[in-house]
């Protein structure tokens, strides 16, 4: 996972997980830029904007924490793209398939491989669908580019 980071936000990247749903680059393209060396200036916008855009990543991929002394206001860093999000009582999975795309799970769960390998996750992820990525069981996009339609 990298990070980039501010005073006052760390955004973190797990580029393993991420389906390519370019979420980020359309909704902030002055942050999230694959033409540029990093290709996320967390500096080009404010943390507020990177938190509500990073709650949007359907993936999971972004995630995001604040610095110790940070001075965004915490309750606005609480949401599904927060590195310390914590789901309180039962666990509650919510999952939405999308059209021509990918499983998007939301909540705690595990994940076991067809080795016996377990993933345990928090939070967002989107699982491949048609069979197609390099990073199954996760979405990296391929279905968008090979034209896969089942919808």
């Amino acid at each position: 996972m990298k990070e980039y980071r501010t005073d006052d936000i760390i955004v973190h990247w797990e580029s393993e997980i991420c389906s390519h749903s370019a979420i980020c680059l359309k909704k902030l393209p002055e942050v999230f830029n694959l033409d540029a060396r990093p290709w996320i200036n967390v500096n080009a916008a404010s943390p507020e904007e990177i938190i509500r855009l990073i709650d949007l990543c359907p993936s999971g991929a972004l995630r995001y924490s604040l610095p110790e002394n940070s001075k965004v206001d915490p309750s606005l860093a609480g949401g599904p793209g927060s590195m310390n999000i914590k789901y309180d009582g039962q666990p509650v999975i919510t999952m939405k398939i999308l059209r021509n795309g990918p499983i998007l799970i939301d909540g705690p769960f595990t994940i076991t491989n067809t080795d016996g390998n377990t993933i345990n996750r928090e939070g967002k992820t989107s699982l491949c669908r048609c069979g197609l990525s390099k990073k199954r069981p996760f979405c990296d996009g391929t279905h968008a580019k090979q034209g896969w339609k089942v919808d």
